[in-house]
């Protein structure tokens, strides 16, 4: 693979580190104080291959996660200059594979450029552990790649490095765990008649083997293997995530929690359209995909199916949507988009003006994703430095949080989230109960004191008062009549 890049790919690298530079002001977010406290505190094999959460399994991450933390600290710009240039990076190979499997040349520089602007992909940029979703996806292209290249070439070298590839790609994240099935239908789709059938059953007796192996290490290293997240189930809600995803694939509803506060502060008919839009993307999505399955090559019909393989292990998450988990299925909406824009240009029969009009559309959506990332990139910053005024608060009382049972935070603003900050910087080892619970939804922090209270446990409340966190663990007692 050449490393020169040509001119496309430059314009490519530009604009994905025009659009994700401004992150380099955000500080670390939510999890990744915890995933911090872990590797700074030292950690077991199990810790290392789930981190935070026992349900999780992603070894190789966790691994690469180490040593940027040996390398950067706690320097958190450090670690999105990494992850601002793996995403350029993972941009121009996007574009290459796209050449490779002889998509045409402008309809792959349009679906890199929407890839690489996609304002989808903040989370996976702006927080240390999107490193994940990434590092997925680098390995899906270069396994797509080598078993491309094997299916042309019959070379075992690239077979080797398929192997090689999908098989790492289960120790980055367990999503990964469908990847099989993708590579079974890429060779349905791409491999000769000839020999179809053969390479087919190779390939999916590879997967299963490396699924095998995969559960075994698993199972070894994780002392309980059989844990998952709570909200990791199925049932009805996977219905309603499907489609909360199509929407957030062209443009999130203002109801999502990560925007209701922004939402709320628009003019009624400005938030009325926004509502609307997202309605239009998910009633439109799942039938343009159909059509395009049907009218489109091969090229374009595996990466719709990419989408929705890909998916499967998210929807059953009874639990809000997150961006995070769209940067890998991005890369079939970035080559649906690219395809059907490079289409509608193509035709002979569409006017110059209309042409123009669309491909002004294009650019203008490209815009609004550069702007988005911004927005968010700001509306972060503005909570990582509530946070750290909080944490500072907490620390200013002189008051020791870990001789206590129980911490509570009462009147927490927004989607402030202060428990894993307080782990890393605060050391705090004890039980948090915060009123704005980001899963448990709402708490009434009075309650929660009073039941304490009661079960003779010890604890001290602290609230968000006129900007600041000041204690009030008395005045909380007596609230409940308490002696």
């Amino acid at each position: 693979m050449k490393f020169k890049l040509s001119r496309e790919e430059w314009i490519i690298v530009l604009l994905a580190l025009g659009a994700y530079i401004v992150c380099l002001v955000n500080d670390f977010h939510t999890d990744d104080w915890i995933v911090l406290s872990f590797i700074r505190d030292g950690f077991s094999l199990s810790d290392l291959a789930s981190m935070e959460n026992v349900g999780r399994f992603r070894p190789l991450t966790n691994i690469i996660v180490w040593f940027r933390y040996l390398a950067f600290g706690d320097t958190a710009y450090l670690y999105y200059i990494l992850n601002i240039v793996l995403h350029a990076v993972i941009s121009v190979l996007f574009y290459r594979l796209l050449l490779k499997l002889e998509f045409p040349k402008r309809a792959a520089l349009i679906s890199a450029l929407f890839f690489a602007v996609y304002f989808q992909h903040y989370e996976a940029v702006i927080w240390l552990y999107g490193t994940i979703r990434e590092l997925a996806v680098l390995a899906y292209i270069f396994s797509i790649w080598h078993l491309h290249g094997y299916l042309k070439t019959k070379s075992k070298i690239s077979f080797l490095f398929f192997v090689l590839f999908s098989f790492l790609g289960l120790f980055v994240v367990e999503d990964f765990v469908v990847a099989p099935l993708l590579f079974g239908l890429f060779v349905l789709l791409f491999g000769e008649n000839s020999d179809r059938s053969r390479i087919v059953k190779r390939v999916v007796l590879i997967g299963l083997v490396e699924l095998i192996i995969y559960f075994a290490i698993r199972s070894v290293i994780i002392d309980r293997p059989g844990i998952t997240e709570t909200y990791y189930y199925p049932g009805f809600h996977m219905i309603r995530m499907l489609f909360e995803y199509m929407g957030w694939f062209v443009i999130p509803s203002p109801t999502h929690p990560y925007f209701q506060g922004f939402a709320d502060s628009l003019p009624s008919p400005v938030y009325y359209l926004w509502r609307g839009i997202s309605y239009l993307a998910v009633g439109s999505f799942l039938p343009l995909s159909v059509w395009l399955f049907i009218k489109s090559p091969k090229q374009v019909r595996f990466f719709i199916l990419f989408v929705f393989v890909v998916m499967l292990p998210i929807i059953p998450l009874n639990y809000k949507v997150g961006s995070r988990n769209i940067y890998i299925p991005s890369l079939g909406l970035a080559v649906m988009a690219g395809y059907t824009l490079n289409l509608f240009l193509s035709k002979s029969t569409i006017k110059e003006r209309l042409r123009k009009m669309v491909l002004i559309a294009a650019a203008c959506y490209m815009a609004v994703s550069v702007a988005a990332v911004t927005v968010t990139s700001s509306e972060y910053r503005k909570t990582q430095l509530l946070v750290s005024g909080i944490i500072d608060d907490l620390r200013d009382t002189g008051i020791d949080l870990n001789n206590s049972d129980c911490v509570l935070l009462d009147n927490l603003p927004g989607r402030t989230v202060v428990g894993p900050s307080m782990i890393y910087r605060l050391d705090f080892k004890r039980y948090l109960i915060a009123s704005n619970d980001p899963v448990k939804g709402p708490i009434d922090i009075a309650t929660a004191a009073d039941s304490l209270y009661n079960l003779n446990k010890s604890f001290v409340v602290f609230v968000y008062r006129d900007g600041r966190m000041v204690e009030a663990t008395k005045e909380y007692i007596l609230r409940k009549g308490s002696p």
